[in-house]
């Protein structure tokens, strides 16, 4: 029996994404979206392209979203509707909080076998350093935003309802989300660049940020989806894990019994009968210590191992990202020279205390005429932090691996961001 996908925001910029990844890797379900408004149309589709169902409907409203649920037949649900960061109090409270337990009850009334929840990494986030954090953080006791504080309330009603009537639950936690159909991380950049603003470089560009390109975030949730009800034995625990290595690969280094390519040859030479081990050196076990989340310590409870002694993937969270991160401003001058070969000829770094204490006069009087500045306290600090996040249990638990490296990604948003141009230009008054 085939799946059939319903992706509430499915007219957003992942929503959309995750519909033609469904259609792509799915040709047989059925795949529906559903917003308020719809912005994409399946009926100017033509030739090969598969079609998918739209359904509008109130995210806060019961009735419209069991009744959209049970039109469309859903088996599995993925929730990707969120206000824009920006947001105020109470269109997050709305849409994260309300709107979410909505979609909780309706699934539940209508017997969805399958919830997944796109969260945010930024839940755990309070202005201050995240060095390559698990999921062991807890949420702060203040947050940083409305949006990330309700995103933590929606992400606990979500994983809460786990194993309600059947339904299983799963949240994910993307950071940085860019790619085709952004609009507003790559053009907030690009406007950095034709305001001719580029040698100034606020903080010292020491600080790692993750970025996470749409296609392995809507990659993310497919495999969420799959592997939703199966468990993974502890013994997945024991061995290290491969760095990602799909913008730098990693080269394997010539042993005993091993030489590459550039090497093979000459070795042939002085012994004929050499014969490549093509398998490989087995795998090394991996060094745990209490500081690790796979210590053994108290790993049953912190995993939820169930009667048999198995890791559930339901009824967790896992952080989502590239595996690549970089410093801040590495990733826009490359989004700068991808989109015309721009390279700055010299950087002024600007020390963050200084930049923030000219961003708070700039807000102050700005505030006097109902303005916001382009340079905020907010943008220096998101700016100049360390913000990166270990997926290692979304590798190893959930099985998830990217599947487009960073350098790939910027390319690819580049090209939609340079095809799309005129329409993403800001509207003058």
């Amino acid at each position: 029996m085939s799946e059939s996908y319903l992706v509430i925001g499915g007219e957003g910029f992942v929503g959309h994404r995750m519909v033609e990844m469904l259609l792509e890797r799915y040709p047989s379900s059925s795949v529906a979206s559903l917003d308020l408004v719809q912005r994409h149309f399946p009926d100017q589709l033509s030739g090969d392209k598969r079609k998918w169902t739209f359904y509008s409907a109130d995210l806060t409203s019961l009735d419209s979203l069991a009744t959209a649920i049970r039109w469309a037949g859903a088996t599995t649900v993925f929730h990707t509707a969120s206000p824009w960061t920006g947001s105020g109090k109470d269109v997050c409270e709305k849409v994260n909080v309300q709107g979410t337990q909505t979609v909780v009850d309706a699934c539940v009334q209508e017997g969805v076998k399958k919830l997944v929840f796109t969260s945010s990494a930024g839940t755990v986030y309070e202005g201050t350093d995240l060095i390559n954090v698990d999921e062991r953080l807890p949420f702060p006791k203040t947050a940083i935003d409305p949006y990330n504080e309700t995103k933590a309330k929606a992400e606990t009603i979500v994983l809460e309802a786990n194993g309600k009537s059947g339904l299983l639950t799963v949240a994910l936690r993307p950071a940085g989300i860019f790619g085709p159909g952004d609009r507003q991380a790559v053009p907030g950049f690009v406007e950095v660049l034709k305001s001719g603003k580029t040698k100034f470089q606020v903080g010292d560009n020491r600080n790692l940020f993750d970025w996470t390109y749409v296609d392995n975030v809507v990659h993310a949730h497919l495999v969420a989806s799959e592997r939703l009800g199966q468990t993974v034995s502890p013994e997945t625990l024991d061995s290290r894990i491969r760095p990602v290595d799909l913008t730098v690969p990693r080269r394997r280094l010539p042993t005993s019994v091993y030489r590459p390519e550039s090497l093979l040859a000459q070795e042939k030479k002085f012994d004929p009968s050499f014969t490549n081990d093509e398998k490989g050196d087995a795998p090394l076990l991996a060094a745990r210590n209490r500081f690790d989340q796979y210590f053994a310590k108290d790993l049953e409870e912190r995993l939820n191992f169930d009667a048999e002694g198995k890791i559930p993937i339901a009824g967790q969270a896992y952080f989502i990202t590239n595996g690549e991160p970089v410093t801040f401003w590495d990733f826009a001058r490359a989004l700068w020279n991808g989109y015309n070969g721009h390279v700055a000829p010299w950087v002024v770094p600007v020390p963050a205390f200084i930049a923030l204490a000219v961003a708070g006069v700039a807000e102050s009087v700005m505030w006097v005429f109902g303005k916001t500045p382009n340079m905020t306290q907010g943008k220096v600090v998101y700016s100049t932090v360390n913000r990166f996040y270990n997926i290692e249990k979304a590798r190893r638990i959930l099985g998830y691996e990217p599947i487009v490296g960073l350098e790939e990604g910027i390319k690819r948003a580049i090209t939609w961001y340079k095809e799309n141009e005129a329409s993403l230009q800001p509207k003058k008054a």
